[in-house]
């Protein structure tokens, strides 16, 4: 199924009046130039016996586009996140998102799993964003058109919550499970770079900050009450350790920390419309800052990066974020 949205472009780059000119404030927080397409698609995997289902949003005007693929949150789905990945493909992106094993919408019960089966989970998630990232010629035949827009050289990984894990541990990112000693891990098959919805560090079943063990260019999404599963920040006997790797000097890791923010940016994203109130200033503020973020480390566009290294967020969100290096 292919949905067209015809969306305005409004000002890319602004101040606001009465600051230093020099200092960048805001960045695409608004949709972009490009009607895009969504598309609903199933694919058979080789990599595990299940097919996977797919939301593709792309620029309907030709052009060749950098990928980026879009992990759910545990419990969610595909369609969870639209607001996030139409906004990047308004500003000239191809965006895949897979509905995960997982998923509530298969009948899976994220509350009620064992240990044993969410570690399966864990490695299925990894092997979907693996098969996404090595198979877009197969993806781009089911939907016509998408072969000549697709950069398979310019992948970008992104996740929200579990999916933060996922989006890490499909990177290079190496994790030992605590109970039984088992190493997860998979090759990096191509991502230039990550970005993270939210602190996977604040998982229950995840390490601390394990976005410090990556090398590349990563930005990490979180704030007051992005808190995960769990709301003292106390940590799952399940779960995952790093597998001995020492921390990564990493000078492109960018930080954006938004105050009184809640994991669901209050029901603007994965269980849309069930937690509230919508939090539409911390949502502009996401949408600006992995628009620079991606634009900066896909597409070398100098003013992304000055904006991510100079920005002051707090005059455009009330005094509530702040964008740094980690």
């Amino acid at each position: 199924m292919i949905r067209v949205f015809a969306i305005t472009a409004v000002a890319v780059l602004a101040g606001c009046t009465g600051l230093d000119p020099r200092m960048p404030t805001a960045y695409k927080a608004e949709q972009g130039p490009h009607e895009i397409a969504v598309s609903d698609v199933m694919i058979r995997q080789d990599l595990q016996p299940r097919d996977l289902p797919l939301r593709i949003s792309a620029p309907i005007e030709a052009g060749k586009y950098p990928v980026v693929v879009l992990s759910h949150g545990g419990g969610s789905s595909k369609d969870g996140y639209a607001r996030v990945a139409d906004h990047w493909a308004s500003h000239g992106y191809v965006v895949i998102a897979p509905t995960h094993m997982d998923s509530r919408t298969l009948g899976f019960d994220v509350s009620k799993a064992s240990g044993r089966a969410m570690a399966e989970v864990t490695l299925s998630r990894m092997k979907d964003v693996t098969f996404i990232a090595t198979r877009l010629a197969e993806i781009a035949k089911l939907i016509p058109g998408l072969a000549d827009k697709m950069d398979a050289k310019r992948l970008v990984a992104a996740g929200h919550s579990m999916g933060g894990g996922t989006a890490l541990s499909a990177t290079g990112l190496r994790l030992k499970n605590k109970r039984d000693g088992s190493v997860v891990a998979m090759d990096n098959p191509g991502f230039l770079g990550l970005i993270l919805l939210s602190e996977p560090g604040r998982n229950p079943v995840m390490p601390d900050e394990p976005w410090r063990q990556v090398s590349l260019p990563t930005l990490v999404y979180t704030g007051t009450n992005d808190w995960g599963a769990v709301s003292d920040g106390t940590k799952s006997p399940f779960g995952y350790t790093f597998d001995g790797a020492p921390e990564v000097d990493n000078p492109a890791r960018h930080y954006l920390w938004i105050d009184g923010v809640d994991h669901y940016m209050g029901g603007l994203w994965c269980c849309e419309g069930s937690k509230g109130p919508p939090d539409d200033v911390a949502l502009r503020a996401f949408k600006g800052t992995t628009t620079a973020f991606l634009d900066a480390y896909a597409k070398n566009d100098k003013r992304a990066i000055r904006f991510l290294m100079e920005a002051d967020l707090k005059p455009v969100t009330n005094g509530r974020a702040t964008l740094s290096l980690k």
